[in-house]
């Protein structure tokens, strides 16, 4: 890997602030509700072999994961012992590894729950599983005015151990009402089924806003990467300046000439585009900033670079820093912001920036450090 001064585009992720958001949650819960950090999609863009370690360090409980090779990462890091649950449904060949690894699989009907039962008997293994109770997602799971007979079917099963019952809100961070309606006919079944097993339902904005859900457990996601009220963003995304020009009035900037300039304007170019996750719907209307001042994008985003109007920056020059993401100085922008530009969610905006080599991941605030 080349040193860090050679990278023309790169994100930050300050593992302090991770630790600092953990210990924000956990104060917002009682001492007996548990924490299964979810990890998928690579932490959410922020390297999951990095954020696993230091949550395991920080003592969560468990994780959750949304495909086989995600938690076969966290158990070769991990070891054993760590209760690794897989959202959504396995697929048909993956029964057999998972079963191997002890993945705790997600169940949504009686035919999933038979397949892995066989695969544990044949491998002579206890399995722990968790059913999902659909209240209202609409995507996996058992609907919740039929479930209680499957469960008790699935339940029957001698080599499955059922270690947690969920559910899944869709609205948690914008409608109240349903969100408490769902929970109410989660807990109703659970009463009906009277099983002694872990109950959870909580996602970061439920975990947030509805304490009612907290439960036995709660599945923060997004507040732990700070992308929340009152958390501390960990991930700064920031290239460099490669080039500087001067640009008269009448100028058009980049394909399709989508810009015109309508003043004389100092253009910087800057060394990344859409190959590395600066997305084109950014074009001609999302900001950077340049030595601590909001510069507007001009011109489309290309695969490898964009260009800014640094008119306002007193002094530009090749290889200065920019941020896409990120406080510099005294201004900061906000993946919330950046996705408002796109017209999408902030964790699509952290997901799709580019895991190559081009975008390399610095880690901060190590325990070490």
């Amino acid at each position: 890997m080349l040193p860090q001064s050679y990278n023309r585009c790169w994100v930050e992720i300050d593992l302090a602030a991770l630790r600092e958001n953990l210990n924000s949650i956990r104060r917002r819960l009682a001492p007996h509700t548990r924490i299964l950090a979810v990890v998928k999609a690579d932490a959410y863009g922020h390297g999951l072999p990095q954020v696993a370690a230091t949550l395991m360090q920080s003592g969560v409980d468990g994780f959750g994961v949304a495909n086989l090779a995600e938690a076969i990462t966290l158990r070769q890091l991990g070891g054993p012992g760590w209760p690794i649950l897989l959202f959504g449904s396995a697929l048909s060949f993956e029964i057999e590894k998972l079963v191997e690894q002890n993945i705790t699989p997600t169940i949504s009907n009686l035919a999933e729950a038979e397949q892995f039962e066989a695969v544990a008997t044949a491998q002579n293994r206890q399995l722990p599983i968790q059913i999902e109770i659909d209240t209202g997602m609409g995507r996996v799971g058992l609907w919740h005015e039929s479930a209680a007979e499957t469960v008790r079917q699935i339940a029957a099963l001698p080599h499955l151990r059922i270690t947690g019952l969920y559910t899944h809100f869709p609205s948690a961070d914008d409608d109240a009402g349903a969100t408490q309606q769902e929970l109410e006919l989660f807990l109703a079944l659970a009463r009906q089924l009277n099983l002694a097993v872990p109950l959870h339902a909580a996602n970061s904005a439920a975990l947030l806003n509805f304490p009612a859900t907290h439960l036995d457990l709660v599945r923060p996601g997004l507040a732990l990467y700070g992308i929340a009220p009152q958390m501390t963003p960990m991930l700064t995304f920031k290239s460099r300046v490669a080039f500087v020009k001067d640009v008269a009035a009448g100028r058009t900037i980049s394909y399709g000439q989508t810009f015109t300039a309508q003043r004389s304007m100092k253009i910087a170019t800057i060394a990344a585009g859409y190959a590395d996750g600066f997305q084109r719907h950014l074009s001609n209307q999302a900001y950077v900033l340049v030595a601590g001042v909001r510069c507007p994008i001009v011109g489309r985003v290309t695969m490898d670079q964009i260009m800014a109007d640094v008119t306002a920056v007193t002094a530009v020059h090749s290889g200065d820093e920019v941020v896409f993401i990120g406080r510099q100085g005294s201004e900061e922008i906000t993946a919330t912001e950046v996705a408002g530009w796109c017209g999408t969610i902030a964790w699509e905006v952290l997901c799709n920036i580019t895991k190559t080599v081009r975008v390399p991941r610095v880690y901060r605030g190590t325990a070490a450090a």
